[in-house]
């Protein structure tokens, strides 16, 4: 597993002493037992790594990809919010700590579940085609892809929908002002924080790509800013200062959608005040699957939940089987097989069930997954079984998500994204915000892969107005009492769903730990390209002579679970090791 520098756990030392006493409205002892996981100065042996990425509480427990972002929700609960004013406090506030993962340009998924007001709630603030984002746009005149016209520039950006999302959510659920849940966030972007290893690398990696904009802010000296230097972004500061008084207006035909509207006059006005204005954040319930015999909640489509309860309950339906392998084999047999079905699924229907059919009712009823099991055992038995070998590149992480849970059983599960690394390496001028290369998400042309190497079909094809598919998928397990017993999800592209999997199945079935089942190393398959990714951990576990009918490629996991699961009266919260994120609680 990735073990983070020393210089990182000095930095969170000195950032716990010296940076938030100098943070407007900061109001927390520094001495307090719940937030002393954030002091340890060095992360050497695996107790000291449980120790930081683990916490136990009583009342409430947050997981998130930042100490930052994690202390922003503790501070909006002792506030007196609830778990909504702390999810929409650590949002503002991951989305200036992790530039490179989120943005208020970005977008995403929420699920919110209250149980004793028998509310439950999924929200989609995902990024919208604009309605001059046409799939011609991105071609040739031969019908092929512009190259990177999708990942970098003006043209890789969807309307974004983060800032109406987090204002919606918090009017309609939170207890706070919106004014107060921002705080956190202004003082990150004005007073500025120290910038770490996986930032670092990220701006090195694209600066070639960065506007001039963009590099002013994430520059010094004409080169990118370096690990433990100081990135301050004071126009993104005043940008949320003006949130605080205008609420989404303030993007929807404020002073920030003058600038961006001004931006892309010079860009065809690819996206314009209308597209900025009629956004709509797209509120229903959310969809339901049995997993470990209880009921897990997550996002409709286009998020990838549906699949990922297909995926649960084929394994489940595959696990009955008797006449397949057993053992660790039969374990990774079971698994891959039911991955299989529910990326091909994907790959073949996936998308925005406003343009396209996407049939939940049957990907997610137990007859679908009988059948499917059904047909896995058939090619198993009779031999008639082939994979065909492919490629599986390693990319850095990227997206974020939030868990969080209180004793009530009141839980947010959200993920959220400006797709690839620092988006589309534009900040829209005067404002700090980055673009997000969410245009990247959609089918760009028939059997062409994404960034994630992602085949989609026709339902996936660009459209004005489009939301593009997500393999983000936010979800709660809730216990026989309908309660919210786990709260999890992930960033990781492709390997969103399959990193929730695999911690479930750990924990659930397995009876590991929370934090083991976060630490334990994965698989995944996506179905094409049609290779196993195994993490190198599990060469002891079947060597790869035991597993002759599958192309496996070993190599580093990328996505990173965050995770808050309710144990008898103690809440558990966890933040996947292979990251930087810390939960926090009491």
């Amino acid at each position: 597993m990735q073990i983070p520098s020393k210089i990182f756990s000095i930095f969170l030392l000195l950032l716990s002493v010296e940076f938030f006493s100098c943070i407007p409205g900061t109001k927390f002892d520094i001495s307090k037992r719940n937030l002393e996981p954030v002091f340890i100065p060095q992360i050497d042996g695996a107790a000291d790594k449980k120790n930081r990425y683990e916490i136990s509480g009583n009342e409430f427990v947050i997981s998130t990809d930042h100490p930052l972002a994690s202390r922003a929700g503790i501070e909006a609960w002792k506030a007196g919010g609830n778990v909504v004013d702390a999810f929409v406090s650590a949002s503002f506030a991951v989305s200036i700590v992790r530039p490179q993962s989120t943005g208020l340009l970005g977008g995403g998924f929420a699920i919110v579940h209250f149980p004793g007001k028998k509310i439950r709630k999924a929200f989609d603030f995902r990024e919208r085609s604009p309605k001059n984002g046409k799939a011609e746009l991105y071609v040739d005149k031969d019908g092929k892809p512009i190259p990177g016209k999708t990942l970098n520039g003006p043209y890789a950006a969807g309307v974004p929908g983060m800032i109406q999302g987090l204002v919606l959510i918090q009017k309609k659920y939170g207890k706070l002002p919106l004014e107060k849940v921002i705080e956190s966030a202004i003082g990150y972007a004005r007073q500025g924080f120290p910038i770490y290893s996986d930032l670092a690398r990220s701006i090195e990696s694209n600066w070639k790509h960065m506007n001039p904009e963009m590099q002013f802010i994430f520059g010094k000296e004409n080169r990118p800013l370096r690990e433990g230097e100081t990135l301050v972004q004071e126009d993104l500061a005043k940008v949320l200062e003006r949130i605080q008084t205008n609420g989404d207006s303030e993007i929807r035909k404020g002073i920030t959608a003058e600038k961006m509207a001004a931006y892309y006059s010079q860009f065809e006005n690819y996206m314009d005040a209308n597209d900025l204005e009629t956004y709509q954040v797209y509120e229903s319930e959310p969809i339901s699957g049995t997993a470990f015999g209880k009921t897990l909640l997550t996002m409709p489509p286009p998020s990838s939940g549906v699949h990922l309860i297909t995926i649960l309950q084929t394994w489940n339906e595959l696990n009955q089987k008797k006449s397949l392998p057993t053992g660790e084999i039969g374990k990774t047999i079971n698994l891959t097989e039911a991955m299989r079905v529910g990326y091909k699924d994907r790959s073949d229907f996936g998308g925005d069930p406003r343009f396209t059919n996407v049939d939940v009712s049957k990907f997610i009823s137990d007859e679908y997954a009988k059948s499917e099991a059904n047909e896995i055992e058939r090619k198993i038995v009779s031999g008639a079984w082939s994979n065909v070998s492919g490629n599986l590149k390693s990319e850095s992480y990227n997206t974020t998500h939030i868990s969080i849970l209180d004793k009530e059983g009141n839980a947010v599960s959200s993920t959220q994204s400006v797709n690839g690394i620092l988006g589309a390496k534009v900040v829209v001028p005067g404002t700090g915000l980055i673009l997000n290369n969410t245009m990247d998400d959609f089918s760009v042309a028939p059997g062409v892969p994404n960034l994630y190497k992602l085949i989609g079909s026709e339902a996936n094809k660009i459209a004005p107005g489009k939301t593009p598919l997500s393999s983000m998928s936010p979800s709660i397990l809730l216990d026989e009492k309908g309660k919210s017993e786990i709260v999890i999800g992930a960033p990781g592209g492709s390997q969103i769903p399959t990193t929730i999997i695999n911690t479930l199945i750990r924990y659930k079935k397995d009876g590991y730990s929370l934090y083991e089942s976060a630490s334990y190393p994965r698989l995944h398959h996506q179905f094409q390209p049609d290779v196993l990714f195994v993490e190198p951990e599990l060469k002891s576990v079947f060597p790869e002579a035991n597993l002759p009918f599958y192309k496996v490629q070993y190599i580093r996991h990328r996505a990173k679970v965050f995770a808050v699961a309710r144990e008898g009266d103690k809440l558990i919260g966890v933040s996947d090791p292979r990251g930087e994120g810390i939960p926090l609680g009491f």
